[in-house]
């Protein structure tokens, strides 16, 4: 599977997730857990912007902006729909011998030297899904009603059931 590959399901379910959090409350963009964390928006932007810098490092291409300043709910959708429609653009081509490929990037003030797999794998990936948890977290917290299926598409529950009931 190529890296791009890793991110297009999880970003298709973000928006839906998105979009059910933003129908039971439009204010929750600047939610956050706590004080010392980022908003619910910056969580779900930096998710988003993971998936392409994860993928341009290993393509060696530059990594496209699609944020906006204090974005709504729509530039959200529009910032995923188009880091999409640029994942899927990628081919195998692009992502020739991206296991070795060195990548040189920062996590905090950390400076890191890996190989394109463990960047993947190790970095890119648990980072992407720690911010889309966080806007999970966020919502959950704030008692929006959603379920394991509402983040990753694929459990499925019947209405109302619970493990702890």
């Amino acid at each position: 599977m190529l890296p791009n590959e890793l991110f297009i399901h999880p970003l298709r379910q973000f928006s839906l997730l998105l979009q059910k959090i933003q129908q039971h409350d439009v204010d929750l963009l600047d939610a956050a857990l706590t004080a010392e964390q980022f908003p619910l928006w910056q969580q779900a932007q930096t998710a988003i912007g993971f998936s392409l810098r994860a993928c341009c490092a290993l393509c060696e291409k530059e990594v496209p902006n699609f944020t906006k300043p204090m974005p709504v709910w729509l530039d959200l959708q529009q910032q995923i729909q188009l880091s999409l429609d640029y994942l899927t653009l990628l081919t195998a081509q692009n992502f020739a011998g991206w296991q070795q490929k060195p990548i040189a990037t920062t996590a905090g003030f950390a400076e890191l030297d890996l190989a394109g797999e463990q960047f993947v794998y190790l970095y890119a990936l648990p980072n992407f899904y720690f911010h889309y948890s966080m806007v999970y977290a966020i919502a959950r917290a704030q008692q929006v009603p959603l379920s394991k299926a509402d983040f990753d598409g694929w459990h499925q529950y019947p209405v109302g059931f619970s493990f702890l009931r």
